[in-house]
């Protein structure tokens, strides 16, 4: 059960996150979010002692808790396309809610700036969840399911595949919704690396 404190953290983290993801990360002041709040601007700077920090805790929260749970998920004692169906699926879909689209873009438009928030979420998120993925795919590549590979590259085409349909459009702004679009959008990205990869 969250403290008080703990509530108020969140509530700022949450806040702070639509905001961004409404004016772009320059353009928001703290004191816009702090009218958004409501309270004043001390109560904000308890929490968060700079918008940079404030920047890199929300891009960190969206990271670790959403894409994380997607490369959990994968299980060493399915066969591997099952596995992989279930895992894409549910990271797609992970992927292209509107928080963790929100996510990406500030992360994005925080590294333009030169700031460090998008470099940790990038490892705090991403590099993680890909790095669990590439130690799975070397397992399979030892076990002889896959083709001898380097397993980095392997993930990254993975990924590339099942992102490829839908993550641009949804980044520029089209809303994909539809379960079903997302599940056949994920199945074909691992049909495609299957076809390129199993050692049949």
């Amino acid at each position: 059960m969250r403290t008080k404190s703990a509530e108020r953290r969140h509530h700022i983290l949450r806040v702070a996150a639509a905001t961004f993801a409404e004016l772009g990360v320059e353009a928001t002041t703290m004191s816009e979010i702090v009218s958004r709040l409501g309270g004043s601007k001390a109560t904000i700077y308890n929490y968060f002692p700079s918008k940079d920090e404030l920047v890199q805790q929300v891009l960190a929260q969206s990271s670790e808790l959403k894409l994380q749970q997607s490369f959990a998920a994968l299980d060493p004692a399915r066969p591997i396309d099952e596995a992989l169906r279930h895992f894409a699926r549910a990271y797609l879909a992970q992927l292209l809610t509107p928080e963790m689209l929100s996510a990406m873009r500030i992360a994005q438009q925080n590294a333009h700036k030169g700031g460090e928030g998008g470099t940790r979420f990038y490892a705090a998120g991403p590099k993680v969840g890909w790095t669990i993925m590439q130690q799975f795919l070397a397992r399979h590549v030892e076990a002889g399911t896959l083709r001898p590979c380097d397993g980095w590259v392997a993930a990254m085409h993975l990924k590339g595949l099942i992102q490829g349909e839908l993550l641009d459009r949804a980044m520029y702004g089209e809303k994909i919704v539809a379960v079903r679009a997302i599940h056949q959008a994920a199945d074909r990205g691992v049909e495609a690396f299957l076809r390129a990869y199993r050692n049949d």
